[in-house]
């Protein structure tokens, strides 16, 4: 059930103008909201927020069906219009500077509200010998009556890192020396990047400069078209494509130093661009209104927990969330966002960080298994099926014996292996050649081993997913963690819930799922809808009893 607050505006994170009449915040200032977590609003009042399109590149070119408007960085600077009927540009980047970063091993994250919590993990990691020194990260926010609180501690290896390959050494060394996998590498920001965006637009004599950034707004009504906006880096579905977006794009320097395009966006038409990328926009409504719930909540969950060093809240790829743009958008998903307005999910008075994946394979992993400052109990981590944790074959441990069983023969009723978008991805098999994984080792964990003899299981998680494994070969060993890691040095594996075999030169795998594993399964949220489910129950199943709440 969805519960609605209507009470008077508290907004913790300062109450800001609408970007529309941004005049009384100044340029500068909106620069520096690059770096931070705080917001403009609409002007009814929905956040806009920031992020990530395109980064370390020479060139960009954009366009619109009508004349765009320059806004330069500094107070007090002349705008530019360019075009009439239809404005072509292009930008580049000079003088770029890039960013000045250190590196720590980031040992574990808690929520900073908690600070008995915070206590214990330090002791415990003093007990392990290391010197420990805290950072926070996040932001205190709030909307008509509820505060959202996603800060978090995070503790780090008091041994300050100036090289970006000496750092991930380290962390590998700690993750290996400690036995956990999800130890991380954390960023502090020393100096931002910096340079001259200049901007040369058909029909306009000369070319513009704006030293730091520039936003670009398009006409009333009008979209801004950017072309080759890269996807899917890292992933077999990499590629570019010309994209629209609403809202402004701002030209700035990224942390290389080199140019970075930004989409200023508000909220809700964020999720229209964003929450087709992230399920079937066939699938049933209530469906894709779970999908918007966790979507919103999951974004607004991570702002100022990753990209500390961008000039972004978020990215617009899959390492956040994967978002097209309006080029992306359907009447289906539209709907299902527009019927949860500024609804997310909440755990008691505590924002979910409402993560999801595409197949669970019929059970759910535990936060913390993948995700460092994830060990949330509604991140616990259960049977996909209606009777829950009663039922669950791996409630005794996911030993090899009841992981082989549970992949093998799976029970009937699971969520996630009653629909038909997630037959292929529910079981799957694989052969990969010992030689290709040697390759992946290498290429992920910097170390050859050699010809690969062995793989070894040193930990599952609850759902039977992999989080440690070693790799043997004829010149040594490696160790492979957190899950992803696993996955993309095996081949790309559809999920580290597998067993397997060496025979032959291959590794033949026979798995479940697609993805991570926490959080909301998409392909169980279709089954449970197509059972007749509403998106309020769909999101409390996966969320430990969380309950969607409308806060604008």
């Amino acid at each position: 059930m969805t519960r609605r607050i209507a009470l008077a505006a508290v907004l913790i994170a300062p109450a800001l103008a609408a970007a529309q009449e941004g005049e009384d915040f100044t340029r500068r200032d909106r620069t520096a909201l690059l770096y931070q977590t705080k917001f403009l609003f609409t002007a009814d009042h929905v956040p806009i927020v920031n992020v990530g399109l395109m980064e370390n590149v020479d060139l960009v070119r954009f366009s619109s069906d009508g004349p765009v408007e320059f806004l330069p960085e500094w107070e007090g600077g002349t705008s530019v219009r360019a075009g009439t009927g239809r404005a072509e540009c292009r930008a580049t980047l000079d003088a770029g500077r890039p960013a000045r970063i250190r590196w720590w091993i980031a040992l574990a994250r808690v929520p900073a509200r908690d600070l008995d919590a915070v206590r214990r993990e330090r002791a415990a990691w003093e007990e392990k010998g290391f010197r420990i020194k805290t950072f926070q990260r996040g932001s205190v926010f709030g909307f008509f009556g509820r505060v959202l609180d996603n800060r978090t501690h995070v503790l780090v290896e008091d041994v300050p890192l100036d090289d970006a390959a000496g750092a991930r050494a380290r962390r590998e060394e700690v993750a290996n020396r400690t036995g956990v996998a999800t130890v991380e590498l954390f960023e502090e920001v020393l100096e931002r990047p910096s340079g001259v965006v200049r901007v040369a637009c058909q029909g306009v004599d000369a070319a513009m400069s704006f030293p730091g950034m520039v936003a670009v707004a398009a006409a009333p009504g009008k979209l801004l078209r950017v072309r080759d906006v890269e996807f899917g880096r890292g992933f077999s579905w990499h590629g570019r494509e010309d994209r629209s977006y609403r809202g402004q794009i701002h030209l700035t320097a990224g942390r290389d130093g080199r140019l970075a395009i930004v989409n200023a966006i508000d909220a809700e038409s964020l999720l229209k661009g964003l929450v087709p990328s992230e399920i079937w926009v066939d699938a049933p409504a209530e469906a894709l209104k779970a999908q918007a719930v966790a979507a919103r909540s999951e974004l607004f969950a991570k702002l100022g927990q990753r990209h500390t060093a961008d000039p972004y809240m978020v990215c617009g790829d899959v390492h956040c969330q994967a978002y097209r743009g309006s080029s992306r958008e359907d009447p289906r998903t539209s709907r299902a966002v527009e019927a949860t307005r500024g609804e997310m999910a909440f755990f008691g008075d505590a924002l979910v960080d409402a993560v999801y994946s595409a197949s669970c394979g019929g059970h759910t992993e535990a936060g913390a298994a993948v995700w460092q400052g994830t060990a949330h109990a509604y991140l616990a981590g259960t049977l996909d099926a209606p009777g829950g944790a009663a039922a669950d074959p791996l409630a005794k441990g996911a030993t090899e014996d009841a992981v082989r069983a549970f992949v093998d023969s799976p029970p009937k009723d699971l969520h996630c292996g009653l629909t038909r978008q997630g037959r292929e991805s529910f079981r799957w098999q694989r052969k990969v050649p010992l030689e290709d994984v040697r390759k992946g080792v290498l290429e992920h964990a910097g170390a050859d081993v050699g010809r690969v003899a062995s793989l070894k299981v040193l930990a599952r998680g609850v759902s039977g997913r992999v989080t440690r494994l070693e790799v043997a070969g004829d010149k040594g060993s490696a160790v492979l963690s957190p899950e992803l890691t696993i996955r993309k040095a095996l081949g790309g594996l559809r999920s580290s819930m597998f067993v397997h075999e060496v025979a032959g030169g291959e590794v033949r795998f026979r798995g479940g799922g697609f993805g991570h594993g926490v959080g909301m399964c998409q392909n169980g949220a279709v089954g449970m809808a197509d059972r007749g489910r509403k998106y309020g129950e769909i999101v409390g199943h996966y969320y430990g009893g969380a309950e969607a709440v409308r806060i604008y």
